[in-house]
């Protein structure tokens, strides 16, 4: 026998089920009304979560890197990101027409990369970062004259820095041994790539020594070469990676070197309407011809004399020696250039962090002393623009209660108040999402990157709350639970 507490039980759950299966539609409206503030910032907490954290359909990535490589191009680039780092650092390259000018085979020998060292040294550069690996065991009688070559930086006072082999595949030293006895600090040149496009770049790499590779991390090469010669601004926080800021306002000299070789010029010019339309439809177009800092042939460097440009572009800069070879494989795409040579790469990690005076932009955040990974980020980002936008929302429930009914209104007042609340309800959540994502980015360190997709949930958020999302969850789930519309007191008034 069935006692009365089981059998009311039992008829409790039987009137939810069909309330489930067929819900009163009249009183779920009717409850919608009486959301609650919490419930309501509840759900849209939820939803940016799991769109955050479970990237469906990679849409997490798509956004960010699309996002970064916008506003590399069109804002960041061209009018946001100064030219004082890219005035302390040049590139000299060996390419194709310095080879073929020189009618010097590859590799060259030795003694060949010395002459070219001991010509930048004479320039008295502040630093030199040789982008060479040096690992072979070939045999070759000039190998002394770049021990000497070594010898004279160190005399002379001017800190030189060799890349090492990563993942050699026969064991071979990270740098010859006859070089690397000699005490030249050695580096780990490791970039990032993301789908073939450098947008980052990391703060850590291998430790070398003079007997090949130690153990533990260190910094990687462009923040080792920045902790080394500017102790004045000292590194920020390290962890995560570096999320490079391109530059598009080409070197000066590079603009003027493209135009005498009578080449497609460095950039086409257009307005900023046209730019935008390029961005976003025909990129190939809209990306420079030439790289953004300072590039010199070492053609020039190895004629020997006096050259004007020269003494204007190496004195006191950090000069990146490295090579732009056909079929070296050692090129990669950038958002705002196209294909370049990796050591171009380097030179504007060193820019960035010359730049924003060794705390450049990264895929973290950093509040008082404690920082946070790039989705922990993006989700405390979200939580005040989630509370703003439920506020609001509560105070459109609550407003919409006390006016007049809609049928005393009229029809065609109706629509316009609604379309001009719709459309203000989106740009709200647009620009509320963007202006909290600037003071991220300038206080916090937050990359564009990492906060560009909260402006894309927020506009999703607001459309969850124009439709009633919340407000009809809440309403379906207490009806279900036995809500009824005859237990709603009336407005006071």
């Amino acid at each position: 026998m069935t006692s009365p507490d089981t059998s009311s039980t039992l008829g409790r759950a039987a009137r939810a089920w069909e309330r489930l299966r067929h819900p009163n539609r009249a009183h779920v409206e009717n409850l919608k009304s009486r959301v609650p503030f919490w419930f309501v910032a509840l759900v849209l907490f939820s939803f940016a979560v799991l769109q955050i954290v479970l990237n469906p359909f990679g849409f997490s990535d798509l956004t960010q890197r699309y996002t970064q490589d916008i506003s590399n191009l069109l804002i960041t680039g061209p009018y946001l990101y100064p030219a004082s780092g890219r005035d302390q650092i040049t590139v000299a390259i060996i390419d194709e027409p310095t080879l073929h000018n020189l009618q010097m085979p590859w590799p060259w020998s030795y003694g060949a990369h010395a002459r070219a060292l001991n010509a930048i040294l004479a320039y008295k550069p502040k630093a030199v970062v040789v982008d060479f690996l040096f690992v072979d065991q070939r045999n070759d009688e000039t190998l002394p004259e770049l021990v000497d070559a070594i010898a004279r930086f160190k005399k002379a006072g001017v800190p030189l820095y060799f890349e090492a082999g990563i993942d050699l595949p026969y064991g071979e030293a990270p740098l010859r041994p006859e070089l690397a006895k000699t005490g030249v600090a050695i580096l780990d040149p490791t970039i990032e790539v993301y789908d073939g496009v450098v947008r980052q770049y990391p703060t850590s790499g291998h430790c070398f020594g003079p007997n090949g590779q130690t153990k533990g991390r260190c910094l990687s090469l462009a923040l080792r070469v920045y902790n080394d010669l500017y102790p004045n601004h000292p590194l920020g926080a390290l962890s995560g990676k570096l999320e490079l800021v391109w530059g598009t306002k080409t070197a000066p000299f590079n603009v003027t070197f493209n135009d005498r070789s009578n080449t497609l010029p460095c950039n086409d010019a257009a307005s900023f309407l046209p730019r935008i339309y390029r961005a976003f439809f025909d990129k190939q177009t809209a990306v420079g011809r030439c790289p953004y800092n300072n590039d010199v042939p070492v053609e020039a460097l190895m004629a020997g004399g006096y050259d004007d440009d020269l003494s204007q572009l190496i004195p006191g800069h950090v000069i990146f020696y490295g090579g732009a070879l056909q079929g070296a494989q050692d090129k990669s795409f950038s958002p705002v250039n196209g294909l370049q040579p990796n050591v171009f790469v380097h030179a504007m990690a060193l820019d960035n962090l010359i730049t924003f005076n060794g705390k450049p932009e990264r895929n973290m955040m950093t509040v008082g002393s404690y920082t946070f990974s790039n989705q922990p980020a993006q989700v405390m980002a979200i939580v005040p623009i989630i509370l703003i936008l439920s506020y609001l929302h509560m105070r459109r429930i609550r407003s919409r209660r006390k006016t007049v009914k809609r049928a005393e209104r009229g029809a065609l007042v109706e629509w316009f108040v609604d379309k001009g609340v719709e459309n203000l309800w989106y740009w709200l959540a647009f620009f509320l999402a963007l202006g909290i994502g600037l003071v991220l980015a300038r206080s916090a360190g937050l990359s564009v990157a990492n906060w560009a997709e909260d402006v894309f949930i927020s506009v999703e958020l607001a459309a969850m709350l124009l439709i009633g999302v919340p407000d009809s969850f809440w309403g379906y789930l207490h009806h279900v639970a036995g809500g009824r519309p005859d237990d709603i007191l009336p407005e006071a008034t």
